[in-house]
């Protein structure tokens, strides 16, 4: 699939058409090696000449997702992936009868190294753009609009009139590694060697990180808003939303949107998604997902 999604498409398509004989009005038709046996057997077999779809032919996509942070991604009881970003993969390629979505968890950083060497197409784990990314990786269509706050101890008065980074200098921050928030505080940090923010890094879940802020170990960390509302229904912490001015919130992200991710080579992947994904914001699917999880919607309206 590397490289050149569409060409291994049609190079499928003519690999049967030679095996049949017979074949015409076929139109980019997904195929595998493994099919060739079940070709010969149905060499009197017509083809639709409408859609890339050819019936009972198919091509596996492979999406990852590193399993947090809930609601977008997680485990359920069941040990099922569920989560917004999840459902929503999953009702764009209903619309996508010529593929078929295989989802596997991995580690957040195996998400990258698998985009990388293709083991994986798709990356679905709330992913804003940035420009190291857009280099590297196709992007989806938005998919949620998101709104940045720092969380902070209820008692903490330091954040109160935070109007740039260099207000942030000398207080404590933690986050994931490889996370917008994270990457716009160590950006910030190289430019500006005398006002640092420090830095601690952590794989823990979210929970964790916020009761830490709540105890005082740490000063604050970034999160989407819609997320914290998430957890503060069930968890009830002692903290508060700081919402940044204008030229923070720049920092932390260029726009606020979520993608998903689509390895470099895969362009008829990602415009059949942006397609199906087009669909299912218009029928309301995106809405009623989005409803579900956050009790209000977050589809992007980039019209």
């Amino acid at each position: 699939m590397k490289k050149n999604f569409v060409k291994k498409l049609i190079l499928g398509t003519l690999t049967t058409a030679m095996l049949i004989g017979a074949l015409t009005g076929c139109q980019k038709a997904t195929t595998k090696s493994s099919d060739k046996a079940s070709a010969d057997s149905n060499t009197a077999q017509s083809e639709s000449a409408s859609s890339t779809e050819v019936k009972g032919k198919v091509t596996t996509v492979y999406a990852a997702t590193g399993g947090a942070p809930k609601p977008f991604t997680y485990v359920d009881d069941n040990n099922n992936l569920t989560g917004q970003n999840i459902e929503l993969l999953k009702a764009v390629f209903k619309k996508l009868p010529q593929y078929k979505l295989k989802i596997e968890k991995t580690d957040f950083p195996s998400i990258f190294a698998g985009l990388d060497s293709d083991r994986y197409q798709i990356g679905v784990n709330n992913f804003a753009m940035n420009d190291e990314r857009k280099q590297k990786y196709l992007f989806s269509d938005p998919m949620f609009e998101d709104k940045y706050v720092a969380i902070v101890a209820s008692n903490d008065t330091k954040f109160d009139n935070i109007s740039n980074f260099t207000d942030l200098a000398g207080l404590s921050f933690i986050g994931q590694t490889g996370i917008n928030s994270t990457t716009a505080i160590e950006n910030f940090n190289k430019e500006n060697p005398s006002k640092q923010i420090k830095v601690n890094y952590t794989e823990e879940d979210l929970v964790p990180q916020l009761q830490d802020i709540e105890a005082g170990k740490y000063d604050f960390l970034i999160i989407d808003k819609p997320m914290y509302e998430y957890y503060n229904k069930e968890y009830k912490f002692k903290l508060k939303e700081v919402e940044f001015s204008d030229e923070v919130a720049k920092s932390l992200t260029a726009e606020p949107y979520s993608y998903f991710l689509i390895s470099k080579g895969n362009e008829q992947l990602q415009k059949d998604i942006n397609g199906a994904l087009k669909t299912v914001i218009a029928e309301g699917t995106s809405k009623k997902i989005n409803e579900k999880y956050f009790g209000e919607d977050y589809t992007p309206d980039t019209k």
